[in-house]
């Protein structure tokens, strides 16, 4: 049906330009609504189907984006191939790269070259660390009383995982392997004597790998805290910038409605107790690749397990 016709008529021959010119737009407008394009989040694929360590991020992530379509419009999640921390990290410092959002905890290193959203995803619980073991040497990290004692044991750690620095600049000796689910069976091996695991993860990794490696339990009476906040990462480029805008905008809206403490309590509340985090011997160590930008974080925003 055409309906120009009809539109001059409704304007009249005489309309001046900027009535005629509204019209068009006017009829035009639910056109360009239609064809509105979605922000695209490219994030980091799983690296194996076992690989569970992000779902509960990419849960907030998608009710930040959720809360924010009435302003910024549609959007979609979608994952990039797996890649490791340092390949994520050069893709996203490319504006066109194989991904555009990262979760990471952060560092001075990467806050001088990516976008981070300073709002931590987990309330800083992935930096309360319990230790994997093998079943049968649970005595020997019972009789732990000191950190120094603690120290005499072997952590095995991802090689490019900012963990590894913090723990080796601690005096602790440290194995590292490159692939996630290698480090597992390194354990199993006998390669190291523990896996140092956030509390936030170790409960679905052994519920994962427990199977595979039977002989491998969650250690009972340790618990090794370091600051580590995790936040959403995104390049430095005009769109990336945009994303991270949007997100943070995002996370505060579910931090003042409530979305984000029902996420993290629906996620981690059980892990409190099941851990028996307030029960456990607690040694600190200094975290020396927190930037002073992330070391007075607003405490709405982080959790203290052993409180």
């Amino acid at each position: 049906m055409n309906a120009w016709p009809d539109f001059q008529r409704m304007l009249g021959m005489r309309a001046r330009p900027a009535l005629w010119l509204a019209g068009v737009l006017a009829l035009l407008a639910p056109c360009t609504a239609q064809a509105a394009e979605p922000m695209v989040f490219v994030h980091n694929g799983m690296e194996s189907p076992s690989d569970i360590r992000y779902t509960y991020h990419w849960q907030v992530l998608r009710a930040a984006l959720e809360a924010t379509v009435a302003e910024w419009g549609p959007y979609e999640m979608r994952p990039a191939p797996y890649m490791n921390e340092t390949r994520q990290v050069a893709e996203l410092q490319k504006p066109n790269g194989l991904l555009n959002t990262m979760v990471l905890d952060t560092t001075q290193e990467l806050e001088e070259k990516l976008t981070p959203v300073r709002l931590p995803i987990d309330k800083g619980l992935l930096g309360y660390r319990v230790l994997l073991i093998r079943k049968n040497e649970q005595a020997r990290f019972h009789s732990v009383q000191t950190l120094e004692q603690l120290r005499q044991f072997s952590i095995g750690q991802g090689a490019d995982w900012s963990d590894t620095r913090i723990l080796q600049q601690a005096g602790f000796k440290v194995v590292t392997g490159t692939a996630y689910e290698g480090l597992f069976g390194m354990l199993n091996h006998g390669r190291f004597d523990a896996f140092g695991r956030g509390a936030v993860e170790v409960q679905g990794e052994m519920t994962t790998f427990g199977r595979k490696y039977p002989n491998m339990a969650i250690e009972k009476n340790l618990l090794l805290y370091y600051p580590l906040p995790v936040y959403f990462w995104f390049g430095t480029d005009p769109a990336a910038l945009e994303r991270a805008r949007r997100v943070e905008q995002g996370m505060r809206l579910i931090q003042a409605n409530g979305t984000f403490d029902l996420l993290f309590k629906a996620e981690f509340n059980g892990l409190v107790q099941s851990l028996n985090l307030k029960g456990r011997r607690l040694f600190k160590i200094d975290n020396p690749l927190l930037p002073a930008s992330s070391k007075d974080i607003d405490k709405r925003w982080l959790y203290e397990p052993t409180k």
